[in-house]
């Protein structure tokens, strides 16, 4: 399952965060495509495989110090295919 979570920094926690997200390794089932810092709100993207909720959960809980998360489920779109042209 694919999922994307954004985080919005707590106020005060800017540190905590750059520390938490070096130091966190994600569970053995937990594959990070992505983990973007963003100009702007939300202040943070990830976008990661996980074999199903409770995973994602267990990994994105590891955050929540000092961040507010919103994460999704994704799905592709059929039909459509991103091209490097």
């Amino acid at each position: 399952m694919l999922f994307m979570t954004s985080f919005d920094i707590i106020p005060g926690k800017a540190e905590e965060i750059f520390y938490l997200i070096k130091k966190t390794k994600p569970p053995e089932d937990v594959k990070i495509h992505q983990f973007l810092k963003l100009f702007g709100k939300p202040d943070f993207v990830v976008i990661y495989e996980a074999p199903n909720e409770s995973m994602a959960m267990e990994f994105i809980l590891n955050f929540t110090s000092c961040v507010t998360p919103k994460t999704s489920l994704c799905t592709f779109v059929e039909g459509y295919e991103a091209s490097n042209e």
